[in-house]
């Protein structure tokens, strides 16, 4: 996955590189931007992500989802700026391991899903040739996921707890669009976003039961349960830019 986050940004350097070339003729050129979009699409698990192997502690037995986001970029001089990215992404569990159960669950994995939100910020390139509009970004944050696969058993009261994971992310995007006003735009993009999230969930000593020879109680030894998941992602979206800025 480093290869792949490697690779698409080296994507971005035709952009940079006709960025720093281009000279503007307009005042409007030296002026800041502001941009709000939403999007949305398809979400294609890669990787262990969708790995339906329930022997294979990475696996994440992801189906085709959805993933929703909103940007909000600033741009500055040279069409560069900052980035903040808010997405939503979901994807079903495969069908053919909903009667698994994994270590340390309550139960089987059932019909449940991903359901992640993160929280990006970074770099963003913004272009607009005439009426086309080429966008560019590489953003890092954080994520929060629930899935069946974070449950939990409590050893003692056999209970069932659901848990939500946290962790490093980081996205990779490119799109292209078309101005069909001198302030709004729709477009297309693909995205590549990959979460990192992970429980540690420990269960504390309880009491289990009393010695009847001494009268004492009788705890349970604690348990921890600690795992992590990588959540990554090909996304195809497509969605609208409004200018916010003159």
């Amino acid at each position: 996955m480093r290869r792949i986050f490697l690779l698409i940004c080296l994507s971005f350097l035709p952009f940079l590189i006709f960025s720093q070339e281009t000279k503007k003729k307009s005042d409007t050129a030296s002026t800041s931007r502001i941009y709000l979009d939403a999007s949305g699409g398809i979400s294609f698990p890669m990787g262990v992500f969708g790995k339906y192997n329930p022997e294979n502690s990475e696996s994440g037995f992801a189906a085709q989802g959805f993933l929703a986001e909103v940007n909000l970029d600033w741009i500055g001089k040279n069409d560069f700026g900052l980035a903040i990215e808010y997405a939503f992404q979901k994807n079903p569990l495969k069908n053919s391991v909903k009667n698994d159960t994994l270590s340390g669950m309550a139960g089987p994995l059932g019909n449940g899903s991903w359901t992640s939100h993160y929280l990006l910020a970074g770099l963003v390139v913004i272009k607009i040739i005439h009426k086309v509009y080429i966008e560019g970004r590489a953003l890092i944050g954080v994520v929060l996921s629930s899935s069946p696969v974070f449950s939990t058993l409590d050893p003692v009261y056999k209970t069932h707890d659901s848990n939500t994971g946290t962790g490093f992310a980081y996205s990779v995007q490119l799109g292209a669009g078309y101005a069909v006003s001198p302030r709004v735009l729709v477009k297309a993009n693909i995205e590549y976003l990959v979460g990192n999230p992970g429980i540690h969930h420990q269960y504390g000593a309880q009491v289990i039961g009393v010695d009847t020879a001494t009268g004492k109680f009788i705890y349970s030894a604690p348990i921890t349960f600690e795992t992590k998941r990588t959540l990554s992602a090909l996304s195809v979206k497509a969605g609208v830019v409004i200018k916010l800025s003159k």
